[in-house]
């Protein structure tokens, strides 16, 4: 008679099976990074497993993205690195950066694979962020998206709504909170841009973080909820096996996750609707209707396109109101509140445009490797092998211009003739919404400052101070009386 097998066979024999899995992974990974280290490729210190994620912990307790660990190789093209199991190359300069965003430089395409997909890619898995370019419609999706993005419209909303956030308030001495004003006012212009006043208006059931249900606007719990996903999935663990952020293991993941349903769902009512006049709903769900694009594709592309540019344009802003108002830059703040018209506009413009040189909200091009191919950097070849990650390292490319704040070198320059910059990436994958990014930020910059000329920052003192889109520094700004304000002689 043939015994069943135990379940305590069973759990060993698939214990075997997975510990045999990973122990090839690990074997392949060493073998790579081997095969990169014999073409030069320089890596950055990693260890088994978890690559270079200790170091990335370090960092962002720290204020600081992951990209600062590959700044101190400046004589090599590429950085090497461990994610997880992948090798993740870096390019550190502009002929390996070229390489990897125009395509027509080798013949060869390299597609996108981010890891964004495992945090907020979650609100909007079907998006465009998240597609190859081969995807059924992707130009089309693309083309809609890109007519949806008014640079009238923007201009008009976010100049508005600017002005509101940047109104004196009469009788209150304190120092302003900027994180707190510039993400209310990144989340409003957004929200009414791309929903219309109504639309943005309704509300949902949100999860709060100690377990509470309560119905909030929509723009406030999908705002919410896009950071508190990717806050979570840069916990270490998450960064080194990236789909364990969408595992329901953890209350925090149940919460974001349940907030994740509640927003979609709104969205699948909400989207039977009429769109509003005018508004980046309008726009995209007509021109996808046309071709038959599924409903729930123009979702994904419709919440993408309202929460892409929040973090980032609120890290923006906080950022150039840091640089432009520290003491040793004041000349910059004066020369702005003085000037009107397109004066005020072009140095405002030339003040956030190096801002983002000096501290890029963040990585914006992550890729991977389709298929082997050569690449050829003066004189030097690597062969790329399918499946390795690779991206510009955008902070080591920016640091190549210095370390000081000067934005003229944005001004009167003629064109191709400024810095070689990228905070919005480049080339075919390149953000849809940086024109709407820079609008929103000159707006609020020129506002603020025109508002009150005589701000100055009262927590300069604050240690690791940095703005990226996993920062957690705050920028406090008074604007009255010094004496009053922050006891100065």
């Amino acid at each position: 008679m043939k015994l069943p097998k135990s379940p305590l066979y069973a759990s060993a024999a698939l214990a075997g099976a997975a510990s045999l899995a990973f122990a090839a992974k690990v074997t392949r990974t060493v073998l790579d990074r081997r095969y990169y280290e014999r073409q030069g490729v320089a890596f950055s210190r990693t260890y088994p497993f978890i690559g270079s994620e200790a170091d990335v912990s370090g960092l962002i307790n720290r204020n600081k993205t992951r990209d600062y660990l590959y700044l101190d190789h400046p004589a090599t093209d590429f950085v090497g690195s461990i994610r997880g199991f992948d090798i993740q190359l870096y390019a550190v300069n502009k002929q390996t950066t070229e390489v990897l965003v125009s395509p027509s430089v080798t013949g060869r395409y390299i597609d996108r694979d981010t890891p964004a997909r495992y945090s907020f890619g979650q609100l909007s898995p079907s998006a465009m962020t998240f597609q190859k370019i081969t995807t059924e419609h992707f130009g089309d999706r693309k083309r809609n998206l890109g007519k949806g993005f008014d640079q009238a419209r923007i201009f008009a909303i976010s100049a508005r709504r600017a002005a509101e956030s940047c109104r004196p308030a009469a009788g209150d001495d304190a120092p302003l909170d900027m994180k707190r004003i510039a993400g209310d006012y990144t989340r409003d212009v957004m929200g009414e841009f791309v929903w219309g006043e109504e639309a943005m208006g309704l509300t949902v059931p949100f999860k709060d973080p100690d377990g509470a249900v309560s119905q909030v606007p929509f723009m406030f719990a999908l705002n919410e909820t896009f950071t508190g996903l990717r806050f979570y999935s840069n916990r270490f663990w998450n960064r080194v096996h990236f789909p364990l952020a969408t595992w329901p293991v953890t209350r925090e993941a149940r919460r974001l996750q349940h907030n994740i349903r509640s927003l979609q769902h709104h969205l699948a009512g909400v989207l039977r609707r009429t769109p509003g006049p005018g508004t980046v709903w309008e726009q995209v769900a007509t021109g996808n209707a046309q071709f038959g694009i599924p409903t729930e594709i123009t979702r994904d592309d419709l919440l993408t396109a309202s929460i892409a540019g929040l973090d980032t344009v609120q890290n923006t802003i906080l950022a150039t109101l840091w640089y432009v108002l520290l003491p040793e830059n004041e000349k910059w703040r004066d020369a702005i509140a003085a000037a009107t018209g397109e004066e005020q506009d072009e140095l405002v413009e030339a003040c956030v445009s190096e801002t983002l040189r000096l501290s890029p909200p963040g990585s914006v091009i992550n890729n991977k490797v389709v298929a082997d191919f050569d690449v050829a950097v003066e004189g030097r070849r690597y062969l790329l092998k399918a499946g390795t990650r690779v991206m510009p390292n955008i902070h080591a490319l920016h640091a190549e211009y210095g370390g000081a704040f000067e934005p003229e070198r944005f001004l009167g320059t003629e064109k191709g003739a400024e810095p070689y910059v990228m905070p919005f990436g480049k080339g075919r994958r390149s953000c849809p919404g940086r024109n709407l990014g820079m609008v929103m930020a000159k707006n609020f910059v020129g506002c603020f400052l025109t508002a009150h000329p005589a701000a100055r920052i009262t927590n300069t003192a604050d240690k690791d101070v940095h703005f990226n889109n996993l920062s957690h520094s705050q920028l406090l700004i008074a604007t009255g009386p010094r004496s009053t304000v922050d006891g100065a002689k």
